[in-house]
């Protein structure tokens, strides 16, 4: 059998479905499994490298199962080496298929992935085993080690960020008065395609004036400086280069010199911004570095921060760990860990101010992938 694309990845899943799953208190509540059907397609891409829509993977102890249909037959051959392949007749479930090998291989218990299948696809899967095999369902094993980013995917991600920053300066020319939020947003998406993206990230959330105070407004007809006066512009972007992701988030001011509140604001969000960065670093909970970001901003007398302070990024937009920065992260930060740092202040009628960098947690604390100015500046 060929050599896997990922042998490591496939190694360290092996080894978390050979240990027992712990609650947050550090107790088993899910015992080892010697076999762990994987249908997040996130998941199987991660450890096989397929980039087809149909997959799923067997994985035992001493051996590697991938299951897809037969429409990716020449092209699983080609990107899942390693692997035992099953080819199944289009419309074949998959759940149906893995559930029948478990029982024939003579498996006793194997774990699902339980934070993914469906009550349908388990039904399938449990009526597939016939009762031989005992299900038991497992959370976050490969979730796990996608958290720890290898070197090669740190450089991925370092692509897609330069090509934001560029991506940036290139908007410092082109934003100005009378453009609309619109034409702001196919801008990035012309420029970032035709340096290198794959495609963007998400819809640009692009907010001009009181259309900033919608946290994930989409961009619509409004003409940035509508106001008359001086406003914020929110650009919120990223783009995927290699298969990878960046989120970058900056603020401008249009229509004239900011106010003294409205530069009190940016400032305080700059302010938030670097107390996260600070408080990165390998050890520290997730939820501490929110918590000193919007403790932050609420003393400062913009109340409760209405999203958490970041999330992970990587093969997907928000990847794991997902949450990273929030009252409701359970991660510990550790080296390899890619993430966004994005506070940000929403002001009815105003509109908002986000600043927004990725980061990679190091040895001692934390990279700062992007260059771009985080100074308020003035445009059009």
């Amino acid at each position: 059998m060929s050599t896997m694309k990922h042998e490591n990845r496939v190694a360290q899943a092996r080894a978390g479905m050979l240990r027992p799953e712990l609650d947050a208190d550090g107790k088993p509540f899910a015992g080892a499994v010697p076999a762990l059907v994987i249908s997040n397609l996130d998941n199987v891409k991660y450890l096989t490298g397929f980039t087809g829509s149909n997959g799923l993977v067997i994985l035992g102890e001493s051996e590697a199962l991938f299951l897809t249909d037969g429409r990716y037959g020449l092209q699983s051959a080609k990107e899942v080496p390693g692997f035992e392949r099953v080819i199944l007749p289009q419309g074949t479930p998959l759940a149906s298929a893995a559930g029948k090998l478990l029982a024939e291989r003579g498996y006793k218990s194997a774990g699902f992935e339980g934070g993914h299948l469906t009550f349908n696809g388990f039904r399938t899967l449990e009526g597939a085993v016939e009762g031989k095999v005992e299900l038991i369902a497992r959370s976050g094993v490969v979730e796990v080690v996608r958290e720890v980013k290898e070197p090669g995917e740190i450089e991925k991600v370092k692509k897609a960020v330069a090509l934001a920053d560029e991506c940036f300066e290139h908007l410092t020319g082109f934003i100005r008065v009378g453009k609309t939020e619109k034409e702001i947003a196919w801008e990035i998406e012309v420029f970032c395609k035709t340096r290198g993206a794959t495609r963007l990230g998400f819809d640009c959330l692009i907010g001009g004036g009181p259309n900033g105070a919608f946290i994930h407004g989409k961009a619509g007809d409004r003409p940035v400086g509508a106001s008359g006066g001086p406003e914020f512009v929110l650009c919120d972007y990223g783009c995927e280069v290699d298969g990878y992701h960046s989120d970058i988030t900056r603020t401008f001011v249009v229509g004239g010199e900011p106010t003294d509140e409205m530069k009190r604001i940016y400032d305080a969000v700059k302010t938030a911004q670097q107390i996260g960065l600070d408080a990165i670093k390998p050890g520290v909970a997730g939820r501490d570095v929110d918590a000193a970001v919007r403790g932050y901003l609420r003393d400062a007398g913009f109340g409760e921060m209405g999203h958490g302070t970041g999330h992970g990024l990587g093969p997907l937009v928000h990847d794991v760990p997902l949450p990273t920065f929030s009252p409701l992260a359970t991660v510990i930060l550790r080296p390899g860990i890619v993430a966004t740092v994005e506070p940000g202040v929403y002001i009815e009628g105003l509109g908002g101010v986000r600043i927004e960098d990725d980061v990679v947690v190091t040895e001692t604390g934390v990279e700062v992938l992007n260059k771009a100015t985080k100074e308020l500046l003035v445009l059009g």
